[in-house]
């Protein structure tokens, strides 16, 4: 076996685990009307079937003033029981222990605008501002004692375990954090009393519940706020915890809800593994307490190697699991190459966070009932598909329609295939994009697909393959900006930022960046200005930037775009540029400004589909099924969604 580490057996508490691999929670907007789906039930059962030795699921409030979204489940409610119990048989049964993470968002409540926050203090949440009520002695009873009862009745449903959520500025954490407590009762006061809440909270459900109920805790190890819990004072709690007893693992997460909150889910621009070493100085502390790390940890090698390493004894995954449910049956059984790859774009969260439910930019078939094990079914009679346009649409549809048994063409204008992902990829902080291109073509050789490259396909030689059908994927281009007079020299973003990252030399006067697209490539673009050119500034008609970019996503955007000094220019447009000196006119009020020595003008605006070669096909009578970009211009998601679905057509 590659790695016998991760996949040898551990006792955790009074339940084993047949191997190291944990899903940590992640909220996946699955549950409906506080209940849990039989979406959400097939989620986890086809991770645990996949291989999965534990999942802690999503946050469940456990009181009334914690009811943030309802497609939370409600454990706090006994008309729950049965579709807990039909929940945790579906895991249970697949030799995967079941936790339940038992929590309150406490001030953090962001959802319903009716509900009252609670938290140890009347401090503001560092997110919306919103200032809670300071609970009262009889109100902390009282949520202790539902936390109590929610651990429970997770036991009598079948749950193996509760984990308690200390992490993510939530309400344990408000309570253990010096930055969000300053009572001076027995519950504040200083580091004692502060964990007064958490310590009580672990004894009761020990009391109730007995020693056959797993229980960990998950807690930060760095809240990445000034006056917060730092490494220091982690371990100071640690040490408390590990005294009072009661706990079968420790979870450690970084960040809370502040600027800090990108730490909770580092993206494709953070270094690899990139909490480790905090881990491992927590772990030193535990003595004996298995502790679980987490945090964009790549792959099967990747984990082995913290395990070896001592920076855990279990390792977690949120969404590399979500990308493939078989993660670890596939790392087991020496088929990495199979793996689905996270590229940590973060999608996922904004999707959840918007309401809509978790989707993944390249798993269109995520919380399917056949998910695990998923494969394109054979078509009934094989047929030749050509397919046009070899960015991320076309190579879903093409090894999608030659899994099926059909004889697959795709042509490609460009030497390498990708198109659009591709030239992201390239960009800084955003190279984990072209594992997802990576995937996308071995699946493509392994079905035999045959790529003509390097050259633009017409109607003719299409034609003359006789196709019995055409998927045309051939993307989209940006229209010149609406609002900047014609003639002026200045050039669509893509061709500008690949000049640059074909040249290395560094570049006179200030480039301008008119941003129309919102979206995550624009601004790992922006960087590679501000390293080429001695001043950047991107100007956008919107009040700000980044409305296509996931929040936690978007904080590391403004952090790095700080960092390199770029300037913001909101609510502009750009009229004319005359020589090195540019024109621009207030989106509101039409007042005009200038900006000199400009040396570069780039423009990433609404794109149009490039779409001409349909026309000329269904002239010959091909029938022609448009997707992606060349449908309707859109983002990566809906193009390998799309293409994914023309492939299954076929």
């Amino acid at each position: 076996m590659a790695y016998p580490t991760l996949f040898s057996p551990l006792r955790l508490g009074a339940h084993d685990l047949r191997n190291r691999t944990v899903h940590t929670a992640t909220v996946t907007g699955y549950g409906a009307n506080t209940r849990p789906s039989e979406r959400l039930i097939e989620y986890h059962r086809a991770r645990a079937a996949g291989g999965t030795a534990m999942i802690v699921t999503e946050l469940m409030p456990v009181h009334h003033t914690s009811l943030a979204n309802p497609f939370l489940v409600s454990v706090f409610d006994e008309g729950n029981l049965d579709a807990l119990k039909r929940w945790a048989a579906a895991v249970e049964e697949e030799d995967c222990r079941l936790v339940g993470q038992l929590g309150h968002v406490g001030r953090q409540q962001l959802w319903s605008p009716l509900a009252t926050p609670v938290s140890a203090s009347a401090r503001p949440d560092p997110l919306s501002w919103t200032v809670p009520h300071k609970m009262t002695l009889g109100e902390i009873e009282e949520m202790i004692e539902s936390f109590v009862d929610a651990a429970e009745r997770l036991q009598r449903a079948g749950f193996s375990g509760v984990e308690l959520h200390g992490a993510h500025g939530y309400l344990l954490t408000q309570f253990m954090s010096p930055f969000s407590n300053d009572r001076d009762d027995k519950y504040g006061g200083g580091r004692e009393g502060r964990l007064t809440f958490v310590r009580e909270m672990i004894s009761g459900i020990r009391q109730r519940c007995g020693a056959g109920l797993l229980m960990g805790l998950k807690m930060p190890c760095d809240e990445g706020v000034a006056g917060g819990i730092d490494p220091a004072e982690a371990e100071q709690i640690v040490k408390l915890f590990m005294a009072g007893g009661g706990l079968d693992y420790f979870a450690f997460s970084q960040g809370n809800s502040s600027p800090s909150l990108e730490n909770h889910l580092p993206d494709m621009h953070f270094q690899k593994r990139p909490y480790l070493h905090l881990h491992a100085r927590m772990r030193k502390l535990c003595a004996g307490v298995p502790t679980v790390t987490l945090g964009r940890i790549e792959s099967p090698a990747a984990a082995e190697q913290a395990l070896v390493e001592g920076c855990g004894d279990l390792v977690g995954f949120s969404r590399a699991l979500v990308s493939d449910a078989a993660w670890a049956n596939k790392a087991r059984d020496g088929r990495e190459g199979e793996i689905r790859p996270c590229i940590y774009c973060n999608y996922c969260w904004g999707e959840i966070h918007a309401g809509r439910g978790m989707i993944c930019v390249h798993n269109p078939e995520l919380a399917s009932r056949d998910e695990i094990g998923w494969a394109p079914g054979r078509a009934a009679k094989a047929k030749r598909i050509a397919v046009i346009g070899a960015g991320v649409a076309g190579l879903e549809a093409a090894w999608i329609a030659a899994a099926r048994g059909h004889e697959v063409h795709l042509f490609g204008a460009s030497p390498q295939p990708g198109g659009g992902a591709l030239w992201e990829s390239r960009l800084p902080g955003r190279a984990d994009i072209a594992d997802a291109i990576d995937f996308q073509c071995a699946r493509a050789a392994d079905a035999g697909v045959e790529m003509h490259l390097g050259r633009r396909a017409g109607a003719g030689e299409i034609a003359a393959l006789e196709p019995d059908k055409v998927i045309l994927a051939s993307g989209a281009a940006p229209a010149w900006p609406a609002s900047l007079a014609p003639g002026a020299d200045a050039h669509d973003l893509k061709s500008v930022a690949s000049g640059l990252l074909d040249s290395q030399e560094s570049r006179d006067g200030t480039a301008i960046l008119f941003d129309q697209d919102h979206g995550a490539a624009v601004y790992a673009a922006a960087e590679l200005f501000a390293a080429r050119f001695e001043r950047t500034v991107i100007m956008t008609p919107r009040p700000t930037i980044g409305s296509k970019v996931n929040y936690i996503s978007l904080i590391g955007v403004f952090r790095r775009l700080a960092a390199l000094r770029v300037e913001i220019v909101p609510l502009s447009l750009p009229t004319a540029l005359d020589g090195t000196r540019l024109t621009y006119q207030n989106a509101l009020n039409g007042d005009e400004g200038e900006i000199g020595d400009v040396s570069c003008l780039a423009y990433a605006t609404p794109r149009g589909a490039s779409a001409e070669l349909a026309g000329d096909l269904a002239a010959l009578g091909l029938a022609v099924h448009t997707v992606g970009d060349c449908r309707a211009p859109r983002n990566m998601a809906a193009a390998i969604h799309e293409g994914h679905e023309a492939g299954l057509s076929c």
